[in-house]
């Protein structure tokens, strides 16, 4: 099997290179070599490698940044995404996008199942969101929605959090993070396992649906994952202490897009065809954290 691996330098580019089967012909290319914004180059390399799957986790995802550069959001979350799957679909390959919870409001109270409506609250959301809405215009688009992502690599808010602990606890200071917002955390390495079973021939000819959901189990504040990347962080030896948290509201961080309240997705679809139960969010942290070097905090 053939895989195009666009994003492959990000965080969760590299965690499905990383967990691959090494007997598949693997093409993984970045915005250096790669961009999505260009129809033309889009077409050539896809005529060239002529992938089965392209899995596409290159994305514009400077959330706040996205409020002031939306022409440029919009360029590579959708008409980036459009030009993926308009390509591949005259080579009969199909296309892997990675979405996110941000295609919600967060005003539920239960978690979003695939088939609830999408009010994206900031850009970063409508463009995600019209990038999904493009794709699926092209018979094989898949769209896999997740929430929270972090892994051992590049900047998330795992790593900046541990570096934080460790900064503000040095000046003996309160770290303050927000608590009114409650997701799920999906750690990269779980997320890419299940990126994998989709392209898998047994499961992908079988697929009655177009989206699907994909997180971590459990639902906490980002307080909440603050407090327990300190724990964990200190059990592991790579930090000495982790900082005094104090909960804040989301009204006391002002930023410059907004964020949903409440984002958890309801993956029971993903489950229930997959056959695959999620993993606790807990676990997860702690077995990437068990990656992480000290040297790099």
């Amino acid at each position: 099997m053939r895989v195009l691996i666009s994003g492959i330098k990000g965080q969760l580019g590299r965690s499905v290179f990383n967990s691959r089967n090494k007997s598949f012909e693997i093409l993984g290319l970045d915005k250096n070599n790669f961009d999505l914004q260009d129809f033309d180059q889009c077409k050539k390399v896809i005529n060239e490698f002529r992938p089965d799957w392209i899995v596409n986790t290159a994305a514009y995802t400077a959330v706040d940044l996205a409020e002031s550069n939306r022409k440029l959001a919009f360029s590579i979350n959708a008409l980036g995404v459009e030009n993926l799957a308009k390509s591949i679909s005259k080579t009969g390959g199909r296309l892997l996008q990675i979405s996110t919870d941000f295609v919600f409001n967060g005003e539920n109270k239960t978690p979003y199942k695939a088939e609830d409506v999408c009010k994206p609250i900031n850009t970063y959301g409508e463009s995600k969101l019209e990038g999904e809405k493009l794709a699926l215009q092209y018979p094989g688009t898949l769209i896999l929605r997740t929430s929270w992502l972090y892994s051992q690599y590049g900047r998330n808010f795992c790593l900046t959090m541990l570096k934080l602990h460790k900064k503000y606890n040095s000046l003996n200071l309160p770290l303050k993070v927000v608590s009114d917002q409650r997701g799920s955390p999906t750690s990269c390495k779980t997320l890419s396992d299940i990126c994998w079973k989709f392209m898998d021939p047994n499961f992908a000819k079988k697929s009655n649906y177009q989206i699907y959901h994909w997180s971590d189990k459990g639902i906490i504040s980002w307080f909440d994952f603050s407090k327990a990347i300190g724990i964990i962080g200190k059990k592991l030896k790579l930090i000495d202490e982790p900082a005094l948290i104090i909960p804040i509201k989301s009204s006391d961080y002002i930023t410059e897009a907004k964020r949903p309240k409440f984002s958890a997705l309801d993956c029971t679809n993903t489950i229930n065809f997959l056959n695959h139960e999620q993993e606790y969010w807990e676990k997860s942290l702690e077995d990437v954290m068990k990656s992480i070097n000290k040297g790099d905090i």
